[in-house]
């Protein structure tokens, strides 16, 4: 028994080793799972960088906190850092109780009865202590605080992985690679997380490529866009077909759209979901070889190092006789 307990215990050690780096990896998943979870519904991202005068806080906000975040509005502020909070939250809370206003008159006219709006309150609190309002907004925004608006609370965070700028290319062609062209701040390329779906009005393949016939290509192009507007009011629907930072669209992308979910991360920090559609449809390919395709046809193998000597051997030679 002895025995088999040291084998059995020598063998977990040699599989701790070796799975080191995955284990480390699906820790990362798992961490960025636990803080989406926590933290997706219920986050103020403030942008503080150094030298700069301003800082930007963004938040989702609607009375109903059950209400899911693509309903709820985003409000962004620009304000100085030597700005007294007091002042800060005191803009906040006025555009807020405006924008709650207008939304409420709109209900009050379309059910006929009137009601007055309640104010909402904004403070910002430190383990239950409410923060100094004459504290400057370069610290009174800190990370691990909390924002409070009536009941809903926000943590704050500071710096996360942000998206400045999300879109996809055009033209997009089947068998040719799309890469997004994409912006980050705060955030590691690499991981990154993107999600590709393919987006149709009804459309298939089969509508929109003939079997083979490379004189019709552009013909086959406008019959595609005509079917796609055609087709638009049709209902949209969403097909994940990939998961990576670069998609080769197929023939059954042709004549749909493509859309991207990109997620930017950090390590176990993850930023806001940011989705890009693409302002026109995949087409068709070329049916023959590009040019540079077909001088790669000439050279398929690596070329041997000998013709380098020999170009060597050929120079001195004619400097000689020089």
């Amino acid at each position: 028994m002895k025995r088999i307990r040291r084998i059995g215990y020598y063998e977990v050690m040699l599989l701790n080793v070796l799975n080191k780096p995955l284990l480390s990896q699906l820790n990362i998943h798992r961490l960025r799972s636990a803080h989406r979870t926590m933290c997706e519904l219920a986050r103020v991202f403030v942008r503080s960088v150094q030298n700069e005068e301003r800082l930007q806080i963004s938040f989702r906000y609607h009375p109903d906190g059950q209400m899911p975040p693509t309903k709820q509005r985003v409000y962004n502020f620009d304000r100085l850092k030597t700005e007294g909070l007091e002042r800060t939250i005191g803009h906040m809370a006025t555009k807020i109780n405006n924008v709650l206003a207008k939304r409420l008159k709109k209900r009050n006219k379309a059910l006929g009865v009137e009601a007055a709006p309640a104010e909402v309150r904004v403070l910002l609190s430190e383990g239950g202590s409410i923060i100094s309002s004459s504290e400057p907004n370069e610290t009174a925004w800190a990370q691990g605080r909390c924002m409070q608006i009536d009941d809903q609370q926000f943590h704050v965070c500071i710096n996360v992985p942000t998206i400045r700028k999300l879109s996809l290319p055009q033209p997009m062609m089947a068998g040719f690679p799309v890469y997004a062209n994409i912006s980050l701040e705060f955030a590691d390329l690499a991981e990154c997380e993107f999600t590709w779906y393919r987006l149709s009005y009804g459309l298939t393949a089969t509508s929109s490529i003939e079997s083979g016939n490379s004189s019709a290509d552009d013909t086959e192009d406008s019959n595609v866009m005509k079917t796609y507007k055609k087709n638009k009011q049709k209902g949209l629907t969403a097909v994940k077909v990939f998961v990576g930072p670069s998609y080769i669209p197929t023939v059954e992308d042709i004549g749909c759209q493509l859309k991207l979910e990109c997620v930017p991360a950090k390590g176990e920090v993850t930023g806001e979901m940011v989705t890009a559609e693409s302002s026109a449809v995949v087409q068709n390919g070329p049916m023959i070889l590009c040019p540079f395709e077909k001088r790669h046809k000439l050279t398929e193998h690596l070329t041997s190092g000998d013709w380098f000597v020999l170009l060597c051997v050929v120079i001195q030679h004619n400097n000689r006789k020089l």
